[in-house]
């Protein structure tokens, strides 16, 4: 019996992600096999599976107060666990969201440790900027623009990890902007869990070439900045 390719696509994220959850490959093989998998990404049925209208519509009417972004928890190929249920996200274990991003607004810039993550594109136009985190100094962090993509539109995609593209700032430029979000978390015991270190890019200092130190802000800052 031939395999549905949707079928094939999503179980090819899933098993990627679990030998990742395993520890069978390390971040970086998982963001090179996520850049693979979402460069041949079906979109249009992935669009019909997760039936972006009314997951839209909805999150039309929830309140962002003064944010600019809002993630919905959107499982495809997998259940979500008891944990996620209950409002935990579950460590070594794939989670799949749907982001939306008011036009003129931003994904904050903002790193992570512990974690990988891979943004899929699949509506509207975005400004896409990613950078290597060169070192952490307490207060502020050392960091070098890798990527500057001012017109990222549907089918695009961008990964992060610990270890390549640890910043990662993503701006919309239109009012239909919505990801298609992965992430693992937890990944390394020796490693403290920070879901989102925020950088202020707009404030950081040049000193080298694409290079700049940069100082971290709390959730509320870079909620007022970006």
């Amino acid at each position: 019996m031939r395999t549905d390719p949707f079928t094939g696509w999503i179980g090819s994220v899933d098993r990627l992600s679990k030998n990742l959850g395993t520890g069978r490959i390390s971040p970086l093989q998982w963001q090179e096999g996520m850049g693979k998998l979402f460069g041949e990404a079906p979109l249009e049925r992935l669009l019909r599976e997760i039936n972006l209208p009314r997951l839209a519509g909805q999150m039309a009417t929830m309140d962002l107060g003064v944010k600019g972004e809002i993630f919905c928890d959107i499982p495809i190929g997998h259940l979500p666990s008891q944990d996620q249920r209950q409002g935990f996200e579950p460590s070594n274990v794939l989670i799949t969201k749907l982001a939306h991003v008011r036009q003129g607004r931003s994904i904050p810039p903002h790193g992570h440790s512990s974690m990988v993550s891979a943004f899929l594109c699949v509506s509207g136009e975005f400004h896409v900027r990613l950078f290597n985190r060169l070192e952490d100094r307490g207060e502020e962090m050392v960091i070098r623009q890798t990527l500057d993509e001012p017109h990222a539109r549907t089918g695009s995609w961008s990964s992060v990890s610990d270890y390549q593209n640890n910043i990662h700032w993503l701006t919309a430029r239109s009012d239909d902007c919505y990801l298609l979000s992965t992430k693992l978390i937890r990944l390394e015991a020796d490693k403290p869990f920070r879901s989102r270190i925020y950088l202020d890019v707009r404030a950081a200092e040049a000193i080298g070439p694409a290079t700049f130190r940069t100082p971290k802000i709390t959730l509320e800052e870079a909620t007022k900045k970006y």
